[in-house]
């Protein structure tokens, strides 16, 4: 597959999971459904926590997000167990909207780059940052079903 398609499909992936999370009230990021463990917040960060672990071949999360964002949004963490303020909806939204140049400036040229390991069957970088755009979409739907629910009950 072509370079161009992956940063594209990325952006595009990008742009639609930004729309939605622009469209809740930061007032709402920090609510957790009944049948949810997370929120609003913690998803947008663990998207972006995510992809930049995947951008990073799983070796560390870039220069680009400070190291504590992995105590918040690394999987199986929970706001419950969050000890000091998360970042804000404006510094969450600004880097989940310029992560898609980072990555393109950080993986140009290196898509076809082994893993060291195999990751749920991807062996490439290209192929575990196609895993990262499912898996934006993937929270995108989980975002969507909790605004549906803390609009319904408000």
């Amino acid at each position: 597959m072509k370079e161009g398609i992956i940063f594209n499909q990325s952006e595009t992936v990008r742009s639609i999971t930004v729309e939605l999370l622009e469209s809740i009230p930061e007032s709402d990021w920090d609510v957790i459904p009944k049948g949810f463990r997370n929120n609003i917040r913690w998803n947008a960060g663990h998207i972006l926590t995510i992809q930049d672990w995947f951008a990073n071949s799983f070796r560390s999360l870039s220069e680009n997000l400070p190291n504590k964002y992995w105590d918040y949004f690394a999987k199986d963490t929970s706001p419950a167990d969050w000890t000091d303020d998360p970042p804000s909806k404006e510094v969450l939204l600004k880097l989940l909207k310029e992560q898609h140049i980072w990555i393109h400036t950080t993986c140009k040229g290196k898509l076809d780059q082994k893993l060291d390991e195999p990751f749920k069957g991807m062996e490439t970088l290209g192929e575990l940052l196609l895993l990262g755009n499912f898996h934006d979409g993937m929270h995108n739907g989980v975002i969507n079903a909790q605004k549906k629910i803390i609009i319904a009950n408000k």
